[in-house]
């Protein structure tokens, strides 16, 4: 049955494909083709949600299908006759968030409903349940679902230090000199085992980037000239300092991972990340990483969905 719900799918992707490529089509019907034809993605869209449900070891495949459907969708509704240029920073470029199943939804509703009232170590405990709980991935399989699935906007990936992009395509992993992938918890501070492949705290970077930041701790850097400075993040040998755009990203990554791994943040970090968490709120493509990490995992970043959680915590 789950094979046979994949090949309808594509089925239906390449049906798609042709009505929207098809002016002959669209000349004959007029506005009674387009209906069809956003008619047919929405039902496709529709579709694919319910075989990623029940088709868990074909989650690549069926983010590539999606993405192409989307962008087909993308199309009807949009001006092409100008070239597409990527901006910097896609993660404040406010992407379409990635269809969630209705069911899982109201799971999710009733649990923060379960969450109100609560407060520090009764709040923590009881996010720490529910995220804890859920899918993990080798290594090698979790860079390739952030490079080529997660982080990758029309198939170019974005280092979230520098803001350097490479256009990488959809289908075969860069090298990892050319595109690392950042722990946001590090690795020798406790990010081990499921932690390491937690796609909710791997970010792609620039890999000179990923080796200054190394395992030291988030925070300002004040000496005037240090040793690494690109395209706002800075590094000083002893802190690494965040560019703007991503510094909310970064302190609810960290925030996620102390609660659900039980880790400790030292106080003067903390105060940096809380600082952050503020300065650079939540966006929309914030939340669409949200929702596409949770079709792969299966769990959520409560910090993206509820920012006031952060508050009504005084310790991680």
């Amino acid at each position: 049955m789950k094979i046979n719900n994949i090949k309808k799918c594509v089925l239906m992707l390449g049906l798609s494909v042709v009505l929207s490529a098809s002016p002959i089509f669209a000349a004959q019907e007029g506005n009674d083709s387009e209906s069809a034809r956003q008619k047919l993605l929405d039902d496709a869209i529709s579709l694919l949600d319910k075989v990623e449900l029940s088709a868990p070891r074909s989650q690549v495949e069926i983010m590539r299908i999606r993405e192409k459907l989307t962008k087909l969708k993308n199309l009807d509704e949009s001006d092409t006759s100008e070239e597409f240029t990527p901006e910097l920073m896609f993660s404040h470029q406010g992407g379409n968030s990635t269809a969630v199943s209705r069911a899982n939804k109201t799971k999710r509703v009733a649990f923060y409903n379960s969450c109100g009232g609560l407060r520090d170590n009764a709040l923590l405990d009881k996010l720490r349940v529910e995220c804890s709980k859920h899918k993990s991935y080798d290594y090698s399989t979790a860079r390739e679902l952030v490079i080529l699935g997660v982080d990758n906007h029309g198939g170019d990936v974005e280092c979230v230090y520098t803001g350097k992009v490479w256009h990488v395509g959809k289908e075969k992993m860069p090298s990892a000199n050319e595109v690392n992938i950042e722990h946001t918890w590090p690795q020798s501070k406790g990010a081990k085992g499921v932690a390491k492949t937690d796609i909710h705290h791997l970010y792609p970077t620039d890999s000179k980037a990923n080796s200054i930041r190394g395992n030291h701790p988030f925070g300002i850097v004040t000496e005037p000239n240090p040793k690494f400075n690109v395209g706002g993040s800075k590094g000083d040998g002893n802190v690494f300092e965040v560019r703007r755009q991503h510094r909310g990203n970064v302190a609810r990554s960290m925030f996620y991972f102390a609660t659900v791994y039980n880790q400790k943040i030292d106080d003067k970090q903390e105060k940096v990340l809380r600082k952050w968490h503020k300065e650079d709120p939540v966006d929309a493509n914030e939340i669409a990483r949200n929702d596409k990490v949770e079709a792969l995992q299966n769990n959520r970043n409560p910090y993206v969905d509820h920012p006031e959680y952060v508050d009504m915590i005084s310790d991680f």
